[in-house]
């Protein structure tokens, strides 16, 4: 035989081999996606390593990073959701967002006009209109500002919005706000990132300095704390574990599980 005979022979072959490899490849993405599609269905909740457990069962000799990387598109595309370190839930449940007004806006885009580099967050009170019995009338914007720059925040805004406080207490408060009051105060070390492009507080955040003893936690009657946490934690994606660090850190952690514990219905993760 040729020597073409045989190199075409030899063409063949590695042809069918990149195929038969191809196919292979295939068959065990598809196996990998059942398999989680099938756990995920099948368990509410459960943490990575029973996760990793059920697809290397189903599928033997796939890695770890393949497996987190699983995970992850998971929860990217919404399917799943982490709620604490290792622990991820399947649920309805969306991620937290709130569209804020004008006024929040023109802040965030002045203090990144005259101060690029400072760490705050922004929420308002009209957020909680969603979550309370009693909708609020007058909104608060709160502008929350890294140690030692929330003086130069306040000054900066002063110039400009008629009704700003610094770090007001409860009675300062109620005699000088308006209809749309701007506080700036110091922002807690460890609190939890803010999302999207206005630097936004996130619900964990908030959820939190309600029990807290400044103002966000005086404002709101005690009596909607459980429809508050309540509503939060059945609509949106709570990550429990970033909560209760910034609770931790704000020494009332226990004030917070005792609470939803004794006089909610929520059920927590680690208490599951």
């Amino acid at each position: 035989m040729s020597i073409d005979f045989w190199g075409d022979m030899i063409y063949l072959i590695f042809g069918l081999l990149a195929i038969l490899k191809i196919f292979a490849e295939s068959t065990e993405v598809m196996e990998l996606k059942m398999t989680a599609e099938k756990f995920i269905e099948n368990h509410p909740s459960f943490t990575t390593g029973e996760f990793a457990d059920a697809l290397q069962k189903g599928v033997p000799g796939i890695g770890r990073s393949t497996i987190y990387s699983i995970l992850k598109k998971k929860c990217d595309s919404g399917e799943i959701s982490r709620v604490s370190r290792g622990r991820f839930v399947h649920s309805a449940r969306k991620d937290y967002s709130y569209e804020l007004s004008e006024t929040a806006k023109d802040i965030v885009a002045l203090i990144r006009e005259n101060y690029p580099l400072v760490d705050f967050q922004v929420w308002e009170l009209y957020q909680m209109n969603e979550f309370v019995n009693h909708l609020l009338a007058k909104n608060t914007i709160f502008i929350e500002v890294e140690n030692m720059l929330d003086e130069s925040i306040f000054n900066l805004l002063f110039k400009r919005y008629p009704h700003v406080l610094h770090n007001p207490s409860l009675d300062e408060y109620y005699k000088y706000a308006g209809d749309e009051t701007i506080i700036v105060r110091k922002l807690i070390s460890e609190a939890p990132p803010p999302f999207g492009q206005y630097r936004q507080a996130s619900l964990e955040k908030l959820l939190v300095d309600l029990f807290g003893r400044g103002i966000s936690g005086s404002i709101l009657s005690r009596s909607e704390y459980r429809a508050i946490y309540e509503d939060a934690f059945q609509k949106y994606n709570i990550n429990q574990g970033k909560m209760f660090r910034y609770a931790r850190r704000r020494g009332i952690e226990k004030a917070i599980r005792d609470f939803i514990h004794e006089e909610t219905r929520i059920v927590l993760e680690d208490d599951k």
